[in-house]
């Protein structure tokens, strides 16, 4: 299912995507500063990491009313307005030959059958989305990707729940017969969902960017050092 920020969440999107450009002192838009952007978005009280240890469980922001947790995700990727497109990113490093026992597979290595290795895959990613969801008591699990244009101008904001196949439901082949990347063909539309490598065990999931996906363009402003900090210290020293 898609899901789309409402008005007031676009505007303090767009607000807080505008604040963190003009901030010389960063150099990209990714990781915890979307988590922090996403958070403000949805007015959700987050964990600051610079005063507690970031967790490496899968939700990075937690609604703890709604139990809502999401996947958080940033990705320079080419997107035109009004026409569906498709994306991809590494979801999870899964080394699935050397838990092949804790998978609840005998043996796994190069030569096992594509669809026996798809099924540890989905069985890997299961179990990191379901485990994680019980710890950070998430009840509805999410991804949200925030998709950069190359200038950094132009933004759009993927949100929906995160599907977990059966093993029936995918087709897994590899590539060619060097066996260096298999794919998971989705047997509904013949779409390629994941891509896996043994070498480097990243787990891509590929997804479809639909034509009607909420954008933002950007007049991006960078303010100089010195003025960040003349606006900020006079409030920093009236702290307690």
């Amino acid at each position: 299912m898609q899901y789309f920020l409402t008005k007031s969440q676009l505007t303090r999107m767009e607000n807080g995507l505008k604040a963190a450009i003009s901030i010389p002192f960063i150099d990209d838009i990714e990781d915890y500063i979307v988590e922090a952007i996403l958070e403000y978005a949805k007015e959700i009280q987050g964990i600051d990491p610079f005063t507690n240890v970031r967790s490496k469980r899968l939700y990075d922001v937690v609604d703890p009313k709604s139990q809502i947790g999401y996947s958080v995700k940033s990705l320079k990727w080419p997107f035109k307005a009004g026409t569906e497109s498709e994306f991809e990113l590494v979801i999870q490093r899964a080394d699935i030959f050397k838990k092949a026992l804790s998978l609840g597979f005998c043996h796994l290595d190069i030569n096992t059958d594509p669809q026996t290795l798809g099924a540890a895959l989905l069985t890997h990613w299961r179990i990191k989305v379901e485990e994680d969801a019980v710890f950070q008591n998430v009840d509805d699990k999410r991804i949200f990707v925030l998709l950069k244009s190359t200038d950094n101008k132009k933004f759009a904001f993927f949100e929906e729940n995160i599907r977990l196949y059966q093993s029936d439901e995918i087709t897994w082949k590899w590539t060619d017969k060097t066996k260096t990347g298999l794919q998971g063909i989705r047997n509904e539309d013949q779409m390629c969902v994941y891509r896996w490598y043994p070498n480097q065990k990243q787990f891509f999931e590929r997804f479809k960017l639909p034509s009607n996906i909420q954008k933002l363009e950007i007049n991006p402003i960078r303010l100089e050092k010195a003025q960040v900090v003349d606006i900020l210290l006079p409030y920093l020293q009236a702290q307690p």
